[in-house]
């Protein structure tokens, strides 16, 4: 398009205002014309008759004749040695002078934000809780937000009969029968915003049932209203949820919705699933450029895709990590180490192991290392024991023992029999110092059953009795 005067400038603002509904960036490229040369510069034969100048003192002032019979490299340089003395000379004699329509632009505007009075705009007020035709919204979601919050406070529904890009369209689920409500929301482009176009008032229909819950009262519209709640306190009742629903808008939904409710206001927060595992690398390799003592160890294996092998992705197996402070840390504790687990019961299916020790506050310290001439102490879970197995003799006589932790045995032992009088005798025999005391318990807990006393054998008693643990 060119561009040579005020109409053609705005006939171009024109294009860019009605395409900025449709394209978010628009590219503007300025090319700039040549203007044609009045002299032949290969013509040495030029005729001074057609020269339209007004004197013959002018015409030998634009133009300098060589004798063809001179230098040319000396013809060259004086020509060239003349060329900055003109330019200035034209220079001081036409000036440069802005054009009319640049003038007018309002550099202001021009860099101001786009859409600034729709930028931070709050939700549209609802005079006695009705829309009103007219009525301005700076989104779609907005829209379909405040409709939803209208229908739930009021107790009636509605069905959506247009939703498009531009059309926000719903009437009520008893229209044409007892109720006429509608309305219709539309995106005005000019304006840069959704205007409510059509509104016929507030309901005229009653529910026909009472009801606890609300249709229109989902997962998203719940985890909007609760995300303070989460914020807050991440670890909050599912309980609490449901009593802070039915405080804002007066239904009582249930514990699984609630519950569903509370993990996606979880994930608007802190992220979903994948994105919290694909951020592992990143917090680790940030945790070791501010800490670069840190001790940071994971596995991954490959992925598949069907029977293809995935080249770009890999799937997180084990991560092994330990903070500085808590490896120097165990220098002034006892030589016990005691690992936990935990499982994952999420999206996710795995074990958190933590290694710990006491110093001699009996203040409990995390550590996660393997050292030498150290006890280890652990429940049975086959997590931990798959990880000692892997350390190569690390945790084995005479560098290290492993024993197992004798409240864990005794709860595995209730789990499986339901006896608590039996689990009881078990943790005396796990107590026993001496080896007299030990075999004492143990024939008094032979004598109750075989199937005691199997399940029992199959744990050695170097590893849960402190009578058989040689003093560690």
């Amino acid at each position: 398009m060119c561009i040579n005067d005020n109409t053609s400038l705005q006939e171009m603002f024109s294009i860019n205002y009605e395409a900025q509904s449709r394209v978010s960036v628009i590219e503007l490229y300025v090319e700039f014309d040549q203007l044609p040369n009045t002299v032949e510069q290969d013509d040495h034969d030029f005729d001074g008759k057609s020269y339209n100048g007004d004197s013959k003192e002018e015409y030998e002032g634009n133009y300098d004749f060589v004798d063809p019979n001179a230098d040319e490299e000396q013809e060259d340089c004086t020509i060239e040695s003349d060329v900055e003395d003109v330019a200035n000379a034209l220079a001081s004699e036409h000036p440069f002078e802005e054009l009319s329509f640049m003038r007018a632009l309002d550099l202001d505007a021009m860099n101001a934000p786009e859409f600034s009075e729709y930028a931070n705009a709050d939700p549209p007020v609802v005079k006695d809780g009705e829309f009103v035709i007219g009525m301005e919204f700076n989104s779609r979601e907005a829209v379909i937000k405040e409709v939803k919050d209208y229908t739930i406070h009021r107790g009636v529904d509605y069905w959506v009969f247009e939703s498009e890009p531009t059309t926000f369209y719903a009437k009520c689920v008893q229209y044409g029968q007892s109720c006429d409500w509608l309305i219709r929301v539309s995106l005005m482009r000019r304006k840069y915003c959704w205007e409510i176009r059509q509104y016929n008032g507030s309901h005229t229909c009653t529910r026909a049932t009472i009801c606890q819950d609300h249709l229109k009262l989902d997962l998203d519209t719940i985890a909007d209203a609760i995300k303070p709640l989460i914020e807050a306190d991440p670890s909050i009742k599912v309980r609490s949820v449901i009593a802070d629903v039915q405080s804002k808008f007066n239904y009582t939904i249930s514990y699984r919705k609630a519950w569903l409710a509370k993990q996606k206001a979880v994930e608007k927060i802190f992220g979903g699933w994948e994105a919290s595992y694909e951020a592992l690398p990143i917090w680790f390799e940030a945790m070791v450029k501010k800490e670069p003592s840190a001790a940071v160890k994971y596995e991954t294996l490959p992925c598949y895709r069907g029977d293809e092998l995935a080249q770009d992705v890999r799937v997180l197996n084990r991560v092994f990590w330990s903070f500085y402070p808590c490896i120097r840390a165990f220098r002034h504790c006892k030589p016990v180490v005691q690992v936990d687990g935990t499982h994952l019961y999420e999206k996710y299916k795995g074990a958190l192991l933590v290694a710990v020790s006491q110093d001699g506050n009996n203040n409990i310290v995390p550590i996660a290392f393997v050292l030498d001439g150290v006890g280890l102490i652990s429940d049975r879970h086959e997590s931990i024991r798959s990880a000692v197995s892997r350390c190569d003799g690390a945790w084995e006589p005479p560098r290290a023992r492993h024993m197992f932790c004798i409240r864990h045995i005794a709860s595995n032992f209730l789990r499986k029999f339901k006896a608590p009088f039996m689990q009881k005798l078990v943790v005396n025999i796990g107590y026993s110092k001496t080896v007299d005391e030990y075999e004492i318990r143990y024939q008094r807990f032979r004598s109750r059953g075989e199937a005691y006393n199997c399940w029992l054998d199959w744990i050695p008693r170097e590893q849960h009795s402190l009578a058989y643990d040689g003093g560690h």
